[in-house]
Parts: C-alpha cells; sequence; structure tokens
C-alpha cells in the first residue's frame, strides 16, 4: 500500500519526488507554482503532472458558470484559502488563490469536458490539469498525477485528451490505488464575506 502522507496548503507547492514514490527513479524536485490556487494535499509518494499542453484550446473552452465566485477551504480546516474564479475575456478564467501565509498569485486557466468530466487546464510553466466537480454548493478538485504518464509522451492536445479519456476511470490517473478521492473541498464564500 502506498504512503499517503499530504502536504497540507502551501501556497508554492514543491513536490519532493523520490525513487521510493516511483517519479523516474531519481531524486527529483518538481516545483510546481500552481501555488495557492488549491495548494493543498499533494501526495509525498505522487508528483503532479505539469503537460506541455493542455486538454484542449481556450477557444472550445466550456463556460461553466458556477465556478466563478469565491470559495474557501471548509470550516474547522487546517488552512485558511480562498480561491476567487473569475471571467477573463469569455472562456478563460482567472484563479487567485489567497492564503494569509503567502502572497497571492493568479493564475489563468479554462475549463475543458471529456466525457463529462471536467477539467481546470491551469497555465503555468507547464499545464496543469485539475479534475473538478461541484456538487451541494461544494468545490471538489482533484490533481492529475504523472504516475500513468512515465513513459508517454504527446504530439497535441488531442493525443493527451485521448489518454486521458482512456483513463477516466483508472485511480491511477489521480495517484490512487483504490480509488480517487477528492484533494481538495472548498465552500462558496457567503456573499460579503
Amino acid at each position: 500500500m502506498r504512503t499517503e502522507m499530504r502536504i497540507l496548503m502551501s501556497v508554492q507547492i514543491v513536490a519532493h519526488c523520490r525513487a521510493i514514490s516511483g517519479c523516474g527513479g531519481v531524486y527529483l524536485t518538481v516545483m510546481i507554482r500552481w501555488s495557492a490556487l488549491c495548494a493543498a494535499a499533494l501526495l509525498l509518494a505522487a508528483c503532479p503532472y505539469g503537460s506541455e499542453f493542455p486538454l484542449g484550446s481556450p477557444a472550445d473552452a466550456v463556460e461553466d458558470e458556477a465556478l466563478i465566485g469565491t470559495w474557501e477551504t471548509l470550516a474547522g480546516g487546517t488552512e485558511d484559502l480562498t480561491l476567487i474564479i473569475s471571467s477573463f475575456g469569455g472562456r478563460e478564467l482567472l484563479i487567485r488563490a489567497e492564503n494569509p501565509e503567502e502572497e497571492p498569485e493568479t493564475l489563468r486557466a479554462f475549463v475543458s469536458a471529456v466525457d463529462g468530466e471536467r477539467f481546470l487546464n491551469i497555465q503555468d510553466e507547464d499545464w496543469i490539469l485539475v479534475n473538478y466537480r461541484i456538487e451541494e454548493g461544494r468545490l471538489l478538485l482533484r490533481i492529475v498525477d504523472d504516475e500513468l504518464f512515465e513513459s508517454q509522451s504527446f504530439t497535441s492536445p488531442e493525443e493527451l485528451r485521448a489518454f486521458v479519456r482512456q483513463h477516466l476511470a483508472d485511480p491511477l490517473l489521480y495517484g490512487e490505488e483504490d480509488g480517487p478521492e477528492w484533494d481538495w473541498k472548498l465552500d462558496r464564500a457567503a456573499p460579503g464575506a
């Protein structure tokens, strides 16, 4: 069984992947400025997948008005994180992450749908892919892990999308062995809060 030690809510995510974690057999420090954007809960034994390509084009992005607004970590949680998601030029989004411990950071993103599952394509040095769902006023997020991608290379967003589609039901897409769990749960902030 895989060690599932979590790194909780940091604005700059630094995932240290060691040979035992299955990240290429070498000690690797992956600096991901996906930062405060969801800045939480990466598995120590897993590494987020940083892609050369998004899952599609911003021109073909899915508009999801339900994402727009302010989201906060659940009451009683160990960290204080706020995500402010706003529309940017139609189908693109700006996601501002705020944490009292760090400087706020804003990143561009857009939504792609793959067989009914929605993914945020978050642009940083690489594209970070985050599956999300909104259920009962709660934003659920899980990051796409690099485990299935170690021996893969893609020459286009279409190839990447086809690979993700093929593995949607595979828990390893999210670095899990038994079944994908949601890494982050955020509630919509009350108006005027």
